[in-house]
């Protein structure tokens, strides 16, 4: 039975098989050559990967070698389609390229292993590239072992053109978006400090202490100020303690923990007690799990998570509390009679850096797949009608032979 599949849908597999490995293959180039973490956040699998030592091999991203190939699988499979095109005396439509889609796929589940025992993370995108070039041995094998000698008219029930459309938003949308995403957050401020940062935002990191006047003075409008510009900003506090007492840090961890450390900051701030009475009642006043947050207060790890963030922020040259970074920019200190305006400008510099630009190529490619795919789809009917025509023409020659 599956010996006698025709070849126009095995083909018809390997093509759309194809379009599904060339948008993960052409998303995963945008962050490779833009560095744009634009389909990968910063930090997450994908960037993991990527930074590894088989992220590239002599000079060539992994992501080029997909475009590559599943662009050559997907091209040649209208051209070789016809069994009498040998080479060495095989045939390169059942035996050649079927053999080259099992070695792409050998090479894929070895890449998979690689990122299981060697680099230790999954890249989503390279697994979604992997998954598609293993699910392609099935089409390519049957290729292999297809016994339909009858040669098709057709390479595919659909015209050339149409496929050729998939083919532009498959391997062009991805690219022709990412180029007019915000960049990668290029910043002179120390690594752990962009460790931070998200791609598209303006950055913020406060290093503070709840013991610090003029990082109680400086809170309010500091607060008020970055709830102006919404969900632009992305905002990290550190918090250190003034002296040796760390309780503060660590009873704001665990509130960080519980995604409810900006409302307890506010308690804080108010009250910087370190009395444990007076934390459980910030707490408590903020609606953090009770339960929870005593058990982190206790754990030795929480502790060591707060000795681990100083000992970094020793390594930035850091100069005292309070210090705010705003991407590239670093201020030191609090100035009331300057207030809030050298925060402000350092804002609306990266606002400016990051106003979007007009995805011209992204709409020209969407036109120009459109116009294909309408094309393809007129060329589709014609050809249908024409197919139909002729064997009519043929059935009534029959009939009258007959």
């Amino acid at each position: 039975m599956f010996r006698n599949i025709p070849r126009s849908a095995l083909y018809t597999a390997i093509r759309l098989l194809s379009l599904v490995a060339l948008v993960f293959a052409s998303a995963l180039a945008v962050d490779y050559y833009f560095n744009a973490n634009t389909f990968c956040g910063a930090g997450a699998s994908c960037d993991i990967v990527a930074k590894s030592d088989f992220g590239q091999k002599y000079g060539i991203f992994l992501p080029t070698l997909g475009l590559l190939a599943y662009s050559f699988f997907f091209l040649t499979s209208f051209f070789f389609t016809k069994t009498k095109l040998k080479l060495f005396g095989k045939s390169l439509s059942t035996f050649w390229l079927p053999l080259a889609i099992i070695c792409c796929a050998l090479g894929a589940l070895l890449f998979v292993i690689v990122q299981a025992t060697e680099i230790h993370a999954f890249c989503y995108l390279c697994m979604g590239i992997d998954t598609a070039a293993m699910l392609m041995v099935i089409p390519a094998v049957l290729l292999m072992i297809n016994r339909n000698t009858a040669e098709e008219k057709h390479a595919s029930f659909f015209h050339p053109a149409l496929w050729i459309g998939l083919y532009i938003i498959a391997a062009g949308g991805p690219l022709t978006w990412g180029s007019f995403q915000p960049a990668a957050v290029q910043s002179t401020a120390p690594e752990y400090i962009q460790s931070m940062y998200k791609p598209g935002k303006i950055n913020v990191v406060e290093i503070s202490s709840f013991d610090c006047p003029h990082c109680r003075d400086l809170h309010p409008q500091f607060t008020k100020l970055l709830a102006e510009y919404g969900d632009q900003i992305n905002f990290t506090r550190i918090t250190i303690p003034l002296g040796s007492r760390k309780e503060a840090c660590v009873a704001y961890y665990c509130a960080e923990l519980q995604k409810k450390q900006n409302a307890f900051a506010e308690c804080m701030f108010e009250d910087p007690s370190k009395d444990a009475d007076r934390i459980l009642a910030h707490a408590k006043d903020c609606s953090i799990d009770e339960t929870s947050f005593k058990a982190c207060l206790s754990d030795p790890k929480s502790l060591e998570a707060i000795d681990e963030q100083l000992k970094k922020l020793g390594t930035i040259n850091f100069k005292g509390a309070p210090t705010v970074w705003i991407d590239d920019t670093e201020i030191v200190g609090y100035d009331a009679n300057a207030g809030m305006q050298r925060y402000k400008d350092a804002i609306e510099k990266r606002e400016i850096s990051l106003q979007a630009k007009y995805p011209l190529a992204f709409i020209l490619d969407l036109i120009v797949a459109a116009i294909v795919l309408l094309a393809g789809g007129f060329l589709t009917m014609t050809r249908h009608r024409k197919d139909c025509a002729e064997n009519a023409k043929n059935s009534n020659a029959n009939e009258a032979e007959a």
